[in-house]
C-alpha cells in the first residue's frame, strides 16, 4: 500500500493546555501568540517563559511552532516588535505568522532565514497576489476563506512554481468572518475612530452582533457559520494544499483536542487508503463541540446562494436531542406544584442525555442548565431536571455541551503522554569493559551514545539475560517516546544491575528529547542589544526607551499632498475608468478594489493589454497585492491605495522597494467614517442594517456587483 502524502495539520492553542491538548491529540504544528501584537489579545497567550516551555514541549515531540505577530504595528510599536522577534528567533520558534509588511521588512532584513507566512489578515486571495507575496519575503501565505476548492488550487500551483517556492495553508475547520480578513473597519469604527481594531488584535466581533433589516426584521444578519471541510480531506490535498489550519485560539482546550483528533484521524485515513469517510459518529462529535447552527461549505463550493448565516444566535447551538412533551404548565395545571416539579420536564429523546450534559430548551425564549435529573419513563420519554425557566409543550431541547465528550477530550491531555514516538535501541555489553546504549531516533534521524557507569563485571550465578535487558530499556513511561526495535548484544556472562539499565535509558532518552529541542534553535542567536539599537538607528524605527523617531513617521509622511507629481487626482474605478473617453480622463487614475476575486479579476485579465495601454502615461492605484507583479512588469507606474495596510514607514519602504508608491496610509489611521467598513461575498438580502444603538448602515453592491459593501450612513442620509 503507497502512502500517500499529506499536509501538515496546524492547529490552535491560546493557553498552555491547548497547546498540550493539540500535541497530543496529533496536531504536526501548533500556532500561538505572545502578549502583544497578535489578533487574539484577549486569549490566554504566552509570556515569555511560557513560550520557552512551548517550544521545547512542542519540539521535543517534533511539533513545530508558529508565533503569530498578525496585527498591524504603528512606527512607536516597532522596535518592540523587533526585539521580540529577536527572542523568538533564539528561543527557535520555526516560523512567524505576520500581517504587517513592515515588520517582515525587517524580520527578512535582519534574521533571512527566519521563516514568514503571509497571515490571512494580508488579504491574499489570488494567484497574481502568490508572486508579490514571494518577493516579500514569505515562505507561505494563508489565503482568504473565501476561496473557492478552484481557487485554492490556482493560488496552489502559483505557489509552487517560478524559481521561488512557497506553501499554502488552508483553513479548513472554525469560524468565518463576514468581511474579508485584513479589511474590516466596523469593530474600530462601532466604538468610535479609537474603538476596538481587529486589525490591531481588538475584535469586538461586530459579526456576531444583532442588527435590523430593511424590512424591520431583527437577528444576527452578519453573523456566519463555521466552516468544517472535513469531508474534502482528499480534494484538498489533491489541490496541493501544504497545511490544513484549524480555527480557534479563543476556544477551550477540549475543542482543541476533538477538532485536532477527528482531522488526525482522517488525514491519516486518507494517507493509506485514498479515502476519508466521515463517520455520523465523529461529525456528531465535532458538531457537538462547537457548531453556529450547523456548519458550512458555501465558499470551498463556489455556492453563493448557500445561506450562510448562523441564524437565531451567533453562539454554539449544540445538537438537537429531543422535543418537550411536558412543560411546568402541565404540572401547574395538575395541581403540582412543588419546587421540583416546577423544574421538571418531560422530553421526547432523539438522542442521547446523561446527567452533567448542558442543555438548551429553544421556543418562545431560551431556556438551559446542567442535567441534574433524569428519569425514564415510557415511550422514548425521559423526565430531566433542573429547568428553572418556563418551558412550553413543543420546545425544542438541544444538548449545548456533553459531559463524556470534554471529560473523553480532557482526559488526551491531562493524563501522561500519548504522542510517542518510535526509537531503535541498541545495547552493548562485555566483561571488562564499559556497557553502551545507542538510541536512534526515527523522526528526528538523529542518534545518541551513552556509557554506563562503571565496567561491566562477570556474573557469579547467572548471567543478566537478554529479556530483561530488553524488559527495563522499554520502560520509557512519561517521555514521548516507545520502544522500536531493541537489538541486546552481550558477550560472556555479564552482569548489569537494572538500575544501570534504567540510567543508561534515561540520560539516552534525555539526549534526545535535548537534541530535538536545539534543533531549530542550534546556530540562532540573540542578535544582541547593541545591534538590536543599532538596527533601529539605521531603519529609523522608534525605541520606546530612547524614543527617538524618524525623521518623518508615518503621519508626516501623509499629512502633506504626497499624489502623482503632487497633483491632485481623481481615482475612480478601472471599469469606470475604461468606460470612458480618454480625453475624458486627464486628471483621472484608475483604482483596483481593495477585493477584486471574481468578476473584477476576470475583468482585468480580459483587458489587461487594453488597460495597461491607456494608463501607461498616468500609472494605476492598487489596493491588494494582488496584480502588482503584472503591471509593473509593463512599465506601469503603480500607486499603492488604503487596501494595502501601510500602517508605519517601513511598510512605505517595502512596498517602494518592489515598485509601489503608496500614496494612501490604511485605513486604520483614518478618522472618518465614511469608509468601507466590511467588504463580503455574502448576498445580505437587505438594503440597510440598523445596530442597537441605531445607527444605520447602508449595504450596497460594489462596482464589479460580485461583493456587498457595508458603509457607515453619513449624518446627512439619515
Amino acid at each position: 500500500m503507497i502512502a500517500r502524502k499529506i499536509p501538515e495539520l496546524l492547529s490552535p492553542a491560546g493557553g498552555i493546555q491547548q497547546l498540550e491538548a493539540a500535541v497530543q491529540n496529533g496536531a504536526d504544528a501548533v500556532y500561538m501568540g505572545g502578549p502583544f501584537f497578535n489578533a487574539r489579545i484577549k486569549a490566554e497567550n504566552f509570556t515569555d517563559d511560557d513560550m520557552l516551555r512551548a517550544i521545547d514541549y512542542a519540539h521535543e515531540r517534533n511539533v513545530k511552532i508558529y508565533v503569530t505577530l498578525n496585527t498591524l504595528i504603528r512606527d512607536d510599536e516597532l522596535y518592540r516588535a523587533f526585539s521580540y522577534v529577536d527572542f523568538l528567533y533564539s528561543a527557535g520558534a520555526d516560523a512567524l505568522i505576520v500581517q504587517d509588511i513592515g515588520l517582515s521588512r525587517l524580520v527578512r532584513r535582519y534574521f533571512p532565514d527566519f521563516p514568514l507566512h503571509l497571515s490571512t489578515q494580508g488579504t491574499l486571495y489570488n494567484r497574481q497576489g502568490v508572486e508579490t507575496a514571494k518577493e516579500l519575503g514569505f515562505s507561505r501565505v494563508v489565503p482568504a476563506r473565501e476561496l473557492s476548492l478552484e481557487e485554492i488550487r490556482e493560488v496552489s500551483d502559483e505557489c509552487h512554481s517560478g524559481k521561488t517556492s512557497c506553501e499554502v495553508e488552508v483553513f479548513v475547520h472554525g469560524a468565518l468572518c463576514m468581511c474579508y480578513s485584513g479589511q474590516c473597519q466596523m469593530s474600530r469604527m462601532l466604538g468610535g475612530a479609537n474603538g476596538r481594531s481587529g486589525n490591531r488584535g481588538l475584535c469586538a466581533q461586530p459579526c456576531r452582533l444583532p442588527y435590523e433589516n430593511d424590512r424591520g426584521e431583527k437577528g444576527y444578519f452578519l453573523s456566519p457559520k463555521d466552516i468544517c471541510y472535513i469531508g474534502s480531506i482528499g480534494e484538498l490535498c489533491e489541490a496541493g494544499v501544504d497545511s490544513f489550519k484549524i480555527e480557534g485560539r479563543l476556544k477551550s482546550p477540549q475543542y482543541v483536542a476533538v477538532v485536532t483528533s477527528i482531522y488526525r484521524k482522517y488525514m491519516d485515513m486518507y494517507a493509506q487508503t485514498g479515502r476519508a469517510d466521515v463517520s455520523d459518529e465523529d461529525m456528531n462529535k465535532l458538531l457537538q463541540i462547537f457548531n453556529r447552527g450547523g456548519f458550512t461549505q458555501k465558499y470551498l463550493r463556489g455556492n453563493m446562494k448557500e445561506n450562510i448565516l448562523s441564524g437565531e444566535s451567533p453562539k454554539n447551538r449544540g445538537v438537537f436531542i429531543g422535543t418537550v412533551t411536558a412543560g411546568q404548565e402541565n404540572e401547574m395545571r395538575k395541581g403540582r406544584s412543588s419546587a421540583l416539579s416546577r423544574k421538571l420536564i418531560d422530553v421526547k429523546l432523539e438522542g442521547k442525555l446523561s446527567i452533567g450534559d448542558g442543555v438548551e430548551i429553544r421556543g418562545s425564549n431560551v431556556a438551559g442548565n446542567v442535567v441534574t435529573y433524569i428519569k425514564e419513563l415510557s415511550g422514548g420519554i425521559v423526565r430531566i431536571g433542573d429547568i428553572k425557566e418556563k418551558v412550553r409543550r413543543g420546545d425544542k431541547v438541544y444538548k449545548v455541551t456533553d459531559k463524556e465528550l470534554l471529560k473523553a477530550a480532557e482526559e488526551t491531555y491531562s493524563r501522561g503522554e500519548r504522542r510517542k514516538s518510535a526509537i531503535d535501541m541498541v545495547f552493548k555489553a562485555s566483561i571488562g569493559s564499559v556497557p553502551e546504549l545507542e538510541i536512534v531516533d526515527r523522526e528526528g534521524d538523529i542518534s545518541v551514545t551513552v556509557e554506563g557507569s562503571g565496567i561491566t563485571g562477570r556474573a557469579t550465578e547467572k548471567a543478566t539475560d537478554e529479556n530483561k535487558i530488553k524488559a527495563q530499556l522499554s520502560k520509557l513511561g512519561s517521555t514521548p517516546f516507545s520502544p522500536g526495535r531493541i537489538d541486546v548484544q552481550t558477550e560472556g556472562m555479564p552482569f548489569i544491575p537494572a538500575s544501570e539499565i534504567n540510567d543508561m535509558r534515561r540520560r539516552g532518552a534525555g539526549a534526545i528529547m535535548e537534541m530535538r529541542r536545539e534543533a531549530v534553535r542550534k546556530g540562532r542567536k540573540s542578535i544582541g542589544r547593541d545591534k538590536l539599537e543599532e538596527a533601529a538607528m539605521k531603519e529609523g524605527i522608534y525605541s520606546r526607551r530612547d524614543n527617538e523617531a524618524d525623521e518623518k513617521d508615518i503621519q508626516e509622511y501623509f499629512s502633506v499632498s504626497h499624489a502623482p507629481d503632487k497633483k491632485a487626482f481623481k481615482y475612480i474605478p478601472i471599469e469606470i475608468y475604461m468606460e470612458k473617453d480618454s480625453e475624458e480622463n486627464t486628471d483621472d487614475i484608475p483604482y483596483v478594489f481593495n477585493v477584486s476575486k471574481g468578476k473584477l479579476d476576470s475583468y482585468i485579465e480580459e483587458n489587461f493589454n487594453n488597460i495597461v495601454k491607456r494608463v501607461c502615461d498616468r500609472g494605476i492605484m492598487l489596493n491588494n497585492i494582488g496584480w502588482i507583479k503584472e503591471f509593473r512588469d509593463e512599465g506601469i507606474k503603480i500607486f499603492g491605495g488604503s487596501g494595502l495596510n501601510a500602517y508605519n514607514m517601513q511598510s512605505v519602504k517595502a512596498y517602494e522597494e518592489i515598485g509601489v508608491e503608496v500614496v494612501q496610509p490604511s485605513c486604520e489611521m483614518v478618522k472618518e467614517e465614511n469608509i468601507p467598513l466590511m467588504i463580503t461575498e455574502c448576498d445580505l438580502g437587505t438594503s440597510i442594517l440598523i445596530d442597537r444603538k441605531g445607527v444605520t448602515y447602508d449595504v450596497f453592491n460594489a462596482f464589479s456587483d460580485d461583493k456587498k459593501i457595508i458603509k457607515k450612513r453619513e449624518e446627512k442620509d439619515r
